[in-house]
């Protein structure tokens, strides 16, 4: 489903209109950058529900420049973020709305992006947008005679958070789309757990929970981070619950989605299920090839994520006992229709936590990069501001 992801404002002095909305709403500009094709600059203000797009004009001959010139500084764009672009314009184009390209455009904020014909819309230049996978690049901690790669967004002044990605995820694949709704608020680090991504597999000890909470206190320790707040996605909330509890004063405050601290056989089952890349490749064959892209070494690692599975069931009895010594406040969310964790899996990890509060957002799928980001992102930024 569309939802509206900013609203475009040609200017002309880009720094008084900066400093006006910092007076109207007391928010500034939290990145800039250049989309070189459309010769344009662009700046980005968190709204709240919405972004504010400032475009500045880096040519005479520029699109903005040349509406600049009809029209004045105002009202550019709405841009409504849609999930598969490609299958928007062909719906546009059935439906005999005119479009001003045949394919996809390169945006700003990791976006490609189409518009609709402003004579279509009663004169609105109406943008449809689709996240694409960044093209971040890594800062390379020590670890396992290797490295791990982390990826830091948002001004170093602002409140360090982490955010940790699920079994076979990665930071710009899975986490990204979240980053980008917290960098305005956030000193940012995405963390790619040991064996994802490019991060080293260890070779002489199994995945545990302890290994990659280890992982997690290993970066804050690189980044001279003495504590941070900390968010994680189903296996990355468990590496996050494990090292509030192995190193408390590193945690400030927490929140987990969709994450299960009380496995059953039945779930460990079907989550090697889910690991199950030749199963994949016959269901899935798009999102098997994906996996295999995105790790630097999947033979390796998803075989180790299924025997780690296997000692979930019984690694739950000493987490859950630990749990209610655990004081970091935590947000703990998950969906109501999560094919994996039943929702009584939230409220009991929940319900076991001494300073929790709970969250349950609509979804239907165990994906954090498909996560209801629009709730989910000031939920998350109201619970880490509080303190």
């Amino acid at each position: 489903m569309a939802h509206l992801d900013h609203i475009g404002i040609a200017v002309d002095d880009t720094a008084a209109v900066i400093e006006r909305f910092r007076d109207l709403l007391g928010i500034v500009s939290y990145k800039s950058e250049s989309v070189r094709d459309q010769q344009v600059r662009t700046h980005f203000l968190d709204a709240g529900s919405a972004k504010l797009e400032l475009l500045e004009a880096l040519a005479d001959g520029s699109p903005v420049r040349r509406f600049l010139d009809r029209h004045g500084e105002g009202l550019h764009h709405v841009a409504f973020e849609v999930d598969d672009l490609s299958a928007t314009m062909e719906r546009l184009r059935n439906a005999g709305i005119e479009l001003l390209s045949e394919t996809p455009q390169a945006g700003a904020d990791d976006k490609q992006i189409a518009f609709v014909h402003p004579t279509q819309t009663h004169g609105v230049l109406v943008e449809f947008c689709e996240s694409t996978t960044p093209d971040w690049t890594a800062r390379t901690v020590p670890r396992h005679d290797g490295h791990l790669a982390v990826f830091e967004r948002g001004a170093r002044d602002r409140p360090s958070l982490l955010v940790l990605h699920g079994a076979a995820g990665t930071t710009q694949h899975d986490a990204a789309p979240l980053i980008r709704r917290l960098e305005s608020s956030f000193h940012v680090v995405g963390v790619d757990l040991s064996g994802h991504g490019t991060s080293a597999l260890p070779g002489d000890a199994p995945l545990s929970l302890d290994l990659f909470a280890e992982d997690v206190r290993t970066v804050l320790n690189a980044l001279d981070l003495p504590s941070a707040h900390v968010f994680g996605f189903s296996l990355g909330g468990g590496a996050a619950l494990r090292l509030a509890q192995m190193h408390p004063k590193r945690v400030d405050r927490l929140a987990v989605l969709q994450t299960n601290a009380h496995w059953t056989d039945d779930h460990a089952r079907r989550m090697q299920a889910r690991l199950d890349l030749d199963g994949l490749a016959d269901r899935a064959p798009g999102r098997a090839a994906g996996l295999r892209a995105r790790h630097e070494a999947p033979d390796r690692l998803v075989p180790a994520l299924q025997t780690f599975v296997t000692t979930l069931p019984d690694a739950s009895d000493t987490l859950t006992q630990t749990l209610p010594d655990l004081d970091a406040p935590t947000l703990v969310a998950g969906l109501d229709r999560d094919p994996l964790f039943e929702l009584a899996s939230t409220r009991a990890l929940h319900d076991a936590l001494p300073n929790a509060r709970l969250a349950v957002l609509p979804g239907d799928t165990h994906s954090l990069s498909r996560a209801p980001k629009g709730c989910l992102a000031p939920l998350l930024s109201d619970h880490f501001l509080e303190a």
